[in-house]
């Protein structure tokens, strides 16, 4: 099954969420192409650091908006972060170590990372703008 691109489903509300999310999308997209490609080692591997590092900024940044909100999902939402988190390094590790990263596994990411805006992500902005 084919992960969709950006679309209004994954879209939570708050404008800068969703602005992090756009980018994670697009480097996700870039991803896949870079897999699908099999001779794009450089370019699959620039867009594992981007995105690695675009996860570490975010994720971090999500977690004190909630913590200053009050959120009462943020320790399973940090444990969700960490579990991506966790997938995005190993990928990262296998490209260093100069095995092939395979379409399946960043795939697989993506599904996990669309997952977790729809089921992790939206309830906090709806919390947000109850809140």
């Amino acid at each position: 099954m084919t992960s969709p691109r950006w679309t209004s489903d994954l879209a939570t509300g708050n404008p800068d969420i969703d602005r992090d999310h756009q980018e994670l999308v697009e480097i996700i997209d870039q991803l896949k192409a870079a897999a699908s490609g099999g001779d794009q080692k450089a370019r699959l591997s620039n867009s594992l650091d981007r995105f690695r590092s675009h996860v570490l900024d975010h994720f971090p940044s999500e977690e004190r908006e909630m913590e200053a909100k009050a959120y009462p999902g943020l320790a399973k939402h940090r444990v969700a972060h960490a579990a991506l988190a966790d997938q995005v390094l190993e990928l990262v590790q296998k490209d260093n170590a100069g095995e092939t990263v395979l379409f399946s596994e960043v795939e697989h990411l993506a599904q996990a990372l669309y997952r977790h805006i729809l089921l992790d992500d939206k309830p906090f902005a709806l919390y947000l703008v109850k809140g």
